[in-house]
């Protein structure tokens, strides 16, 4: 964050001394920290850290608390022919009142999975590797489109100065023009054409100085900058050489094999592997250490019309706890019972409806996907790699070229205009002349960002870190 963080400390400043021209390396670091997609795919990464640290967290025990109670009420009269009421007594009456609170901890501790949650924890890991191996790839497309923009604000820019230097030629000529018609060497058609070329140019430079208006605001637009805000863009410090892409072109023209879409996907494959074994983990049984602790409060008030001993018959009794027996005497009040076991929980998969099956072809599936979209990738990667080679080197070719017909046609419209002078040639061939010269700087212009762009792309799509 700190170039960000320069960014807006100069622009704090400038806004007192005047406008600061931006460069394209602070254009590029605005726009990334500025970016929603970015932004999302930093709270993607954050999503898959957390994923990662749960996964570790699955070794950890699992503790739970319950806590229940009730109150049930029994009423017996021995008249009948019940095998309760021959248990006891054909005479004998029974009620008793009871109510019971209990409270307990239970613990799971997962010993043996079969390396499912080893998978689970790799598996997360390559996820997260993958997830900032996005990132840096979208930094990449992002630095790309900030470029082009950056550069086509640069073109518009010359293309109004070309536009400017042709309105002052025009200007000129229309002065000479009408100078050589005052003096009789010229006819009006002369100043007519004159003064039409110098309006054709008026309006051209309106048009261009239109389209770097509307360029400036698609790259503020980029950089998500406020529309209110003064923005200018400073020239490229990048050289004209040709020289690395000579010395690159020589290379092998397979992808770097550190670009980080390669290497996303790269994890995204290892992630599939790991599930195609988490998937694998379901056939073989789990081992677990299971504990608990548990306690009751037992109330009991019984009235027996006998002494005879009757058994206690409770849902707690169910659980392991000795059969306890009363008599006519007995009065329980908030008796406190402790139970704790340890013991070990082997779980066995015997059948569940193909469920593991479907998972293991599922993973394999996934498995060859990941495999098809790494070598989708790379040969997406390698393609544009050499054409952005292939189109600088075809660039600066073309600007060497153009370089030279603008001087050709410049030295040539000079004399044109030795040879209007003169009277030895028509207006006529001098706008032919002066436009011919025109045109190959605009030519020589356009190729020159042309190449200053696909070098920079090419720059950012071979850079590994």
């Amino acid at each position: 964050m700190r170039p960000v963080l320069v960014i807006l400390l100069a622009l704090s400043s400038a806004a007192v001394r005047g406008q600061r021209q931006w460069t394209l390396d602070e254009c590029m670091d605005y726009a990334i920290a500025h970016n929603t997609e970015m932004k999302h795919l930093l709270n993607e990464q954050k999503r898959r850290e957390i994923n990662v640290q749960a996964s570790k967290d699955a070794r950890l025990p699992r503790i739970e608390g319950d806590m229940g109670g009730y109150v049930s009420s029994l009423h017996f009269s021995g008249h009948g022919g019940s095998p309760l009421s021959k248990s006891l007594s054909s005479r004998n009456r029974f009620d008793a009142d009871e109510s019971l609170l209990s409270m307990g901890l239970a613990a799971t501790v997962p010993l043996y999975t079969k390396g499912r949650l080893s998978s689970q924890i790799k598996a997360n890991k390559h996820a997260l590797m993958a997830a900032a191996e996005d990132v840096r790839s979208t930094e990449k497309s992002l630095r790309i489109q900030v470029a082009a923009a950056y550069l086509q604000v640069l073109y518009n820019k010359g293309e109004a100065k070309i536009v400017q230097e042709q309105l002052e030629v025009s200007r000129q000529l229309l002065k000479q023009a009408s100078s050589l018609f005052d003096k009789g060497k010229r006819p009006k058609s002369d100043v007519v054409e004159a003064t039409a070329m110098v309006s054709r140019d008026e309006a051209m430079l309106t048009a261009a100085e239109g389209d770097i208006t509307l360029a400036t605001l698609d790259l503020k637009q980029l950089l998500n900058l406020p529309d209110s805000l003064a923005f200018d863009i400073c020239e490229p410090s990048d050289s004209m050489d040709v020289t690395p892409l000579i010395q690159a072109d020589c290379l092998d023209a397979q992808p770097p094999s550190r670009h980080p879409a390669l290497l996303s996907m790269k994890h995204s494959i290892q992630e599939a592997e790991q599930g195609v074994k988490m998937a694998r983990s379901g056939h073989f049984p789990t081992l677990s250490l299971v504990g608990g602790l548990s306690t009751c409060w037992v109330n009991m008030d019984t009235k027996l019309s006998h002494s005879e001993q009757v058994p206690l018959l409770s849902q707690w009794n169910t659980s392991g706890i000795p059969d306890l027996y009363l008599n006519s005497k007995s009065k329980w009040r908030w008796q406190n019972f402790l139970l704790g076991i340890v013991g070990l929980k082997l779980s066995i998969p015997i059948f569940n409806a193909f469920e593991t099956r479907a998972f293991i072809r599922t993973a394999k599936v996934n498995l060859e996907d990941a495999k098809l979209a790494y070598e989708d990738a790379r040969q997406h990667l390698q393609k544009d790699i050499q054409q952005a080679r292939q189109g600088a080197m075809t660039a600066y070719k073309r600007f060497t070229a153009e370089t030279k017909a603008e001087a050709a046609s410049a030295l040539s419209y000079r004399y044109a205009l030795k040879r209007y002078e003169a009277g030895m040639a028509t207006f006529f061939d001098l706008s032919q002349s002066r436009q011919q010269w025109v045109t190959a700087a605009e030519n020589a212009l356009r190729t020159q960002y042309e190449y200053l762009i696909k070098k920079r792309i090419l720059d950012i799509q071979t850079q590994t870190e």
